[in-house]
């Protein structure tokens, strides 16, 4: 009886040593990993039809706005994401604070496009009596704040693991 509660109470400590493994080695790719994640929630949830299932999230919804900037809230939150991406993998490998702040900049201006975006959707309900916001655009407007959700975490973990004494070599 001895031996299995022994065994029982090592499993737990394996697991804990290897998360902390874990850690210690990954730990200047978990802002590269949440940015992925972040990157895949602005950019998969895009509307398709297939034969017997139609998804409606961001095209169906800007297209009952009367809003033309809110297409290019879209185009440019998918845009940044794309570059945030390459961005955050560079970032992973230098940890330099120059790439920290091209980072943390390209992430306020994508905060600043999703409120835009989000905001847009509340304001023509407030200003058009015949609209009221549908299903699809809430999902639409959800998808777009947990994305930047994951991209805020991503900047929170990037500012721990800046190098401060990073130089630039020539290679």
């Amino acid at each position: 009886m001895n031996s299995t509660s022994e065994n029982v109470t090592k499993q737990p400590n394996k697991f804990v040593i290897w998360m902390i493994r874990w850690y210690e080695y990954n730990k200047y790719k978990i802002p590269t990993i949440f940015t992925l994640i972040g990157t895949l929630i602005f950019t998969l949830f895009l509307d398709f039809r297939t034969n017997g299932f139609t998804f409606k999230s961001h095209i169906a919804s800007i297209q009952l706005l009367t809003s033309k900037e809110i297409g290019f809230y879209l185009f440019s939150i998918y845009i940044i994401a794309m570059i945030q991406l390459f961005n955050s993998m560079a970032f992973s490998k230098k940890r330099s604070i120059a790439s920290f702040i091209l980072f943390f900049m390209l992430n306020v201006i994508q905060a600043v496009l999703v409120y835009a975006y989000v905001t847009t959707f509340f304001n023509e309900a407030a200003l058009r009596a015949d609209y009221t916001i549908p299903g699809f655009s809430y999902l639409s407007i959800g998808i777009m704040i947990s994305g930047m959700v994951l991209y805020v975490i991503a900047t929170i973990f990037a500012a721990f693991y800046i190098n401060w004494h990073y130089v630039k070599v020539e290679e």
